[in-house]
């Protein structure tokens, strides 16, 4: 009894001992839980990127998150029935056990690493791994002791499926992918919840050594690694023996790096209307987006290095929007990026047919009207054709099929600006406030700008037969179609522009299409429609600049055509759209009226030089001879000839019984009074 005690005396001093370290530990653990809380956001993904594919799940665009790491957060239960699975087996076995720290796998380790003499073995949980790679610790025995402390505190707030999906979302895959859904994306081309068995096992052995079992450099080791995977599957019970034996044997297809196409503007417009973390899927189809690159590419070739060409197709039964081309190269370091399809630019006269359709859903004016291409003066402005010639009387169809000026002008001012601009905004252009009075006339021949998908939904509204649908670049349920104009208007504006159907066209490829040309040459567009498919093409300068080539019918033009008459896109005549008819027209527009007196040279503000003293003019009227008088000043002059000296005159033509029309010019002498630096 007596050799016992000091055993006894040991033992009790032992318990007492190892009592207060305990208490202590215990003490020390409580202490720190509040001195150092867990930080906020712990199970936060971090900044997230995007990803934009095309109808076939190709990928346009690729978008890295604010630190330049490829990051798709998704929801654990997105990430389909194996993937998790993968996760607990080779990871953590015992994840839905513990509460942070795996005391039988450390111990395990602590033993296997004596042993062998080196760290052969760990025993990091899933939950410690978290917040290892949100804390960023250092991987030594202090670093793996913080880690098991956050680890803790992680299992008191979260629940394990939180904990889970943020290892899914966090861990690394190599390279700069970040998460399951990117690495996915990336090596595989396909979203982490379609994955098989095999797949599935591949991802998950990747975060072990990112870049030593990275896929498309070292494809036998992922393999090896991905075997090893699924071994810990079957021995943990979450596969069979059959699964395990068919995902062994499978063949995976693994993507190299992903190089972003010209189709990258169409990811950029689908990224800015849903928001980065998503993979979005788009409209596009990548065939006809192929086709019209091709288009894009070899039309630049012919034109200026320094023009651009933008491009977008639009199906007509759907409004989904199939291909677009923001710029010629989107390699070019200078304006390629930009995207011209999104842009705010001059439609030339491509806004004429919706002139006429205002005036043909009112029904003052048929494409057999007589409209009258003759000079026109609107309060001193006096609006010329692009080839400055005046054609005089025409129909209302060979007015808008050769694009003349002053036809449209008269129509436009006599159905009404506001009028003209509720068309316009019913078929899809964004008109801001104001615009009848900010733009006025200048309005029908380019004044008002627009971007070329707007455009392109206003004419896909005329190709209809009038009923609109908003263009959809995202997937999604289809917009409530609706009635802006009447089928025969429609039918009566595409009669202008294709022509009446005659038994060659109706063989031929069939297109519907109207140019423009801005003021100054600064932008090119064409714009039309088959019975599949409508387009818009702009063609131009992203600086603003001018260029002699920049014509409608020159530039682009030819790139609509080959667009919509490839095999592929183009149709032939059909009757969808039913010939129009002429109908009675009550109080026409597009006449000029003879009896309303005008001068018509000089023009009201002229500034005309003296060379000898004086100079000599003889001003030209348009009167309907009906005893019209010409006063200089206020005095009945004899109108065949006038000789000025230099001063400022006022000229008037006055008719009986008409308004009369006053111009106010300016003779000066050849030496201008002031002097000139």
């Amino acid at each position: 009894m007596i050799r016992l005690r000091p055993t006894r005396r040991f033992l009790v001093r032992g318990l007492v001992f190892s009592a207060v370290v305990l208490l202590i530990s215990i003490a020390g653990l409580v202490a720190a839980w509040f001195a150092w809380p867990l930080p906020e956001g712990m199970l936060e993904p971090g900044p997230p990127g995007a990803m934009a594919l095309d109808r076939s799940g190709g990928v346009l665009l690729d978008v890295t998150g604010e630190d330049e790491q490829r990051r798709l957060p998704i929801h654990l239960a997105d990430a389909g029935p194996w993937i998790p699975h993968a996760v607990i087996a080779a990871e953590d076995a015992a994840f839905r056990r513990h509460h942070g720290i795996d005391l039988p796998a450390v111990a395990g380790a602590m033993r296997d690493n004596i042993l062998a003499g080196r760290v052969v073995r760990g025993a990091s949980t899933i939950t410690m791994q978290v917040a290892g790679l949100r804390l960023g610790h250092p991987r030594t025995f202090r670093g793996k002791a913080i880690e098991g402390f956050r680890a803790l505190q992680i299992e008191a707030e979260y629940e394990k499926d939180d904990i889970l999906e943020a290892w899914l979302n966090i861990a690394p895959f190599g390279g700069n992918l970040v998460g399951v859904e990117a690495a996915s994306r990336a090596w595989l081309g396909k979203s982490a919840g379609s994955c098989s068995l095999s797949e599935s096992a591949l991802l998950v052995g990747l975060p072990n050594s990112p870049e030593r079992f990275r896929p498309d450099r070292h494809p036998q080791a992922a393999l090896d690694r991905r075997d090893v995977v699924l071994e810990r599957m079957l021995e943990h019970g979450f596969i069979s023996e059959v699964e395990y034996q068919k995902a062994i044997q499978e063949v995976i297809l693994v993507r190299g790096s992903m190089a972003n196409r010209n189709d990258v503007h169409a990811g950029w417009m689908a990224l800015g209307r849903s928001g980065r973390g998503r993979v979005i899927r788009t409209t596009i189809d990548p065939n006809l987006q192929s086709i019209a690159e091709g288009v894009v590419q070899r039309h630049a070739d012919r034109l200026p290095d320094h023009l651009d060409i933008a491009l977008a197709l639009v199906d007509l039964d759907t409004s989904r929007l199939h291909a677009v081309v923001g710029s010629s190269d989107f390699a070019d370091p200078r304006d390629g990026q930009v995207n011209g399809v999104v842009a705010r630019r001059s439609p030339g006269s491509a806004l004429k047919p919706f002139v006429y359709a205002t005036a043909f859903e009112a029904r003052r004016l048929a494409p057999s009207s007589i409209v009258d291409d003759a000079e026109v003066d609107l309060a001193g402005w006096r609006p010329e054709n692009i080839d400055q010639q005046y054609l005089g009387e025409m129909t209302a169809a060979d007015a808008l099929r050769l694009s003349r000026n002053t036809p449209a002008i008269r129509i436009a001012s006599e159905i009404g600006f506001s009028n003209v601009i509720a068309t316009l905004r019913r078929c899809g252009l964004k008109v801001p406030l104001g615009a009848a009075d900010h733009f006025g006339v200048s309005m029908v021949v380019g004044g008002m700008e627009t971007t070329p998908l707007d455009l392109l939904a206003a004419y896909a509204t005329l190709a209809r037969g009038g009923t609109h649908l908003p263009i959809r670049l995202l997937d999604g349920p289809a917009p409530e179609p609706r009635r802006v104009l009447s089928p025969e208007t429609c039918a009566a504006v595409e009669r202008c522009l294709a022509g009446p159907a005659t038994d060659v066209q109706s063989v031929l490829p069939f297109l519907a299409a109207k140019t423009g040309t801005s003021s100054g040459h600064r932008d090119a567009v064409a714009a039309g429609w088959n019975r599949r498919y409508a387009a818009v093409v702009w063609v131009g300068r992203f600086d603003g600049g001018s260029d002699p080539a920049l014509l409608g019918s020159d530039a682009a033009l030819p790139v609509l055509e080959e667009l919509l008459c490839h095999p592929q896109i183009s149709t032939v005549r059909t009757d969808r759209m039913a010939d129009a008819v002429d109908w009675q027209i009550h109080r026409p527009v597009g006449r000029s009226s003879p009896r309303v007196p005008a001068i018509i040279e000089p023009r009201n503000g002229d500034r005309l030089i003296a060379m000898d003293g004086s100079v000599e003019i003889t001003p030209k009227l348009r009167v309907s001879g009906e005893g019209e008088t010409l006063f200089l000043n206020g005095r009945p002059v004899d109108g065949a000839r006038l000789r000025l000296k230099p001063g400022r005159y006022q000229l008037r033509v006055v008719e009986p019984g008409k308004t009369p029309h006053v111009i106010a010019i300016e003779v000066a002498s050849e030496v201008l009074e002031g002097s000139f630096d």
